[in-house]
């Protein structure tokens, strides 16, 4: 008979103890504020709770070791409500797959240093809600009932009589950000239809433990199914439009050294104290976060058409990603594979491998790899001092 003590060394002896082998790896990748003992413990703890989550990663530890280095990319802590360990089946083989939480998203915003304040609100057909873009800086949204500016209201006006007010099914979803600087950043807004879309995308929308399907709101508001992920699908569409941790870093970085080297000077060392050279500056938090390489330019000395498989196959791929407009689409095309785009044989192979380097990047999340490409082709954009296109990108 197997006791409790020796199932859990049994344990130990597989994924628990390749993930612990990898502590060296973690630490390098971390930012300084996780400790990587917390870390990996907070994973641990997150295995041993999921009978599920233990089978899954004894079957495929290489898919654990994947999910927490992307865990650590970001600098969350594994198996929390900032990144979820899930068990999933790929081919019929259980493997992990790490997903990033709206608080996750939310809190690698408020860790850029440049961000006070992040709004994401869910609108019900009964709101009072209004937004017009260009003359107001953030919506005007009243989830109470009653009259929002009666001083005379009471606890039951706003609440509703029994402390539940009927709101109405969710309409829409919106989401913005304070920077620090006082100003707000642009106003993300889906409709219902625009959040369908992203669940319909969602490979667990079918599950009965999907967030999808949770009753955010209880049994007695099932108008409210799903509303953490109406939330995160907000943030994650306001996500380029916001600095986040290690976006934000590394462009401050660039832009200190560019500032240097423009002034052609650097600046100077520190004057010794007492006789002795002064200590060096303080290292301050930093996240190593691998991108996907860069997109290397089309080869403009082949002309001929791509074949229509290859076309296919390129249009699946961006049909899956959905980046858009036809002319978002091209935008993309033209950056990825050279302009002008006329879909040669080389243009296709080479948008078609950047294209699935993003998506290998999120670990096969549709989401996080549009975010990341609008991210890269918005951070060019900059560099080249050339305006963005109006709209927006995502199509919200």
């Amino acid at each position: 008979m197997t006791t409790v003590t020796q199932a859990v060394a049994k344990r130990d002896a597989g994924p628990v103890t390749v993930m612990w082998g990898r502590r060296a790896h973690f630490r390098a990748v971390l930012p300084h504020s996780v400790d990587v003992e917390a870390f990996l413990g907070t994973a641990a703890g997150a295995l041993y709770a999921s009978a599920d989550l233990m089978k899954a990663a004894e079957t495929s530890p290489d898919s654990l070791i994947v999910a927490l280095m992307r865990c650590a990319a970001l600098g969350h802590l594994p198996g929390t409500d900032e990144f979820y360990l899930t068990p999933r089946k790929r081919k019929g083989r259980p493997e992990v797959l790490g997903i990033e939480g709206y608080r996750g998203i939310v809190e690698r915003m408020y860790r850029s240093g440049a961000v006070t304040k992040v709004v994401v609100r869910e609108v019900c057909a009964k709101d009072k809600f209004k937004y017009v873009e260009g003359e107001m800086d953030r919506p005007f949204h009243a989830i109470g009932g009653g009259d929002p500016y009666n001083s005379n209201s009471t606890g039951a006006d706003f609440f509703g009589p029994q402390g539940s007010r009927d709101r109405g099914q969710m309409v829409g979803v919106y989401a913005y950000a304070e920077l620090t600087t006082g100003a707000v950043s642009r106003v993300v807004i889906l409709t219902r239809d625009d959040v369908m879309a992203a669940r319909d995308a969602s490979d667990s929308k079918d599950s009965d433990y999907s967030p999808w399907n949770r009753l955010d709101g209880g049994k007695d508001h099932p108008e409210f199914t799903g509303r953490s992920m109406w939330w995160k699908t907000a943030a994650r569409r306001l996500e380029p439009w916001v600095p986040t941790s290690a976006e934000y870093r590394r462009e401050m970085l660039r832009a200190s050294a560019a500032a240097s080297d423009l002034a052609g000077i650097r600046d100077p060392a520190p004057a010794p104290v007492n006789g002795r050279a002064a200590p060096p500056e303080p290292v301050y938090e930093a996240e190593v976060v691998e991108e996907p390489k860069e997109p290397a330019p089309a080869r403009s000395r082949d002309g001929k058409p791509a074949a229509p498989a290859a076309q296919e196959k390129l249009n699946d791929l961006l049909g899956s990603l959905q980046l858009g407009t036809g002319d978002d689409e091209h935008a993309v095309l033209e950056w990825l594979g050279g302009a002008p785009w006329t879909a040669t044989v080389s243009q296709v192979r080479t948008v078609t491998g950047q294209l699935k380097d993003f998506l290998d990047h999120a670990a096969g999340d549709f989401d996080e790899a549009r975010t990341a490409i609008w991210v890269r082709y918005n951070d060019l954009l900059k560099a080249q001092a050339v305006p963005a296109p109006e709209g927006d990108p995502d199509g919200d």
